[in-house]
């Protein structure tokens, strides 16, 4: 069983944006927004522009300086340091670590109302929603072809699914944590031996659950699921421990 906070949801909340605000500021180096040797905006300017407590910003930019990103100068501020592409990707994974916690319990979550979404499904889509079921597979295909990640179009298949149930609640309840199922996503194709054939896996396994679910049996398509997130699930603790250092046999983390 996984700790919860007994405290209530202030520090929570406030990790989550620090969090948020790390990613913004390791996408800045990633695009080349401040290079290496430059300085970064002030706590201040930081604070208006992404509308984060002085405590948060501070916080991000502790983490940055610990993921030796950048150096802070006392009394002069945030320098960008020299570092490698790879440097900066490891970095984003170890954003992602950051948010272990709630990416997991949000996997629990998923078990439980998504098997439910599916079984709903596939008494209630029209054709209109097959067709936008659909139309996310062909994106999924599409990004693949052009060799980029999966990870955020991958979850518009699970929205889609949600907005078949024609459970307005549900589906809202499934777009409030796609932002977390995407960031697992990414890990676990940062995490993958063979990239290709892990992308080439979540095509192949949304289309197999979309079949499933399109023949018409409710008890079926919530065991397949189940199935499906579990899967997903078991790979994602493995990334973790991949990423935090502990060894993981490299066929463990193919995702096929």
């Amino acid at each position: 069983m996984r700790s919860r906070n007994p405290s209530g949801n202030s520090s929570a909340t406030r990790d989550t944006l620090s969090t948020q605000t790390l990613q913004q500021l390791i996408g800045w180096l990633k695009d080349g927004t401040f290079k290496p040797g430059s300085k970064l905006p002030s706590q201040g300017e930081l604070v208006e522009r992404f509308g984060v407590s002085r405590t948060g910003i501070r916080e991000a930019l502790q983490m940055m300086s610990a993921l030796n990103l950048i150096e802070i100068r006392p009394g002069l501020g945030c320098f960008v340091k020299m570092v490698s592409s790879e440097d900066i990707i490891n970095s984003d994974v170890m954003g992602i670590l950051l948010e272990k916690e709630a990416i997991l319990e949000v996997i629990e979550t998923r078990i439980i109302i998504e098997s439910g979404i599916a079984a709903l499904a596939t008494e209630r889509a029209t054709a209109e929603d097959w067709w936008r079921i659909e139309d996310v597979l062909t994106q999924i295909d599409r990004t693949i072809q052009r060799g980029d990640s999966v990870a955020r179009v991958a979850v518009e298949f699970h929205y889609a699914l949600a907005q078949a149930s024609h459970n307005c609640v549900l589906a809202k309840l499934v777009r409030s944590f796609t932002h977390l199922m995407a960031k697992a996503g990414e890990l676990l194709e940062a995490s993958a031996v063979d990239v290709a054939a892990f992308k080439k896996h979540e095509l192949d396994s949304h289309r197999e659950l979309y079949e499933v679910i399109k023949r018409g049996d409710p008890e079926r398509s919530r065991a397949a699921m189940i199935q499906h997130i579990s899967y997903s699930e078991d790979l994602t603790v493995k990334a973790f421990k991949h990423a935090e250092g502990v060894e993981v046999p490299p066929e463990c983390l193919t995702g096929v």
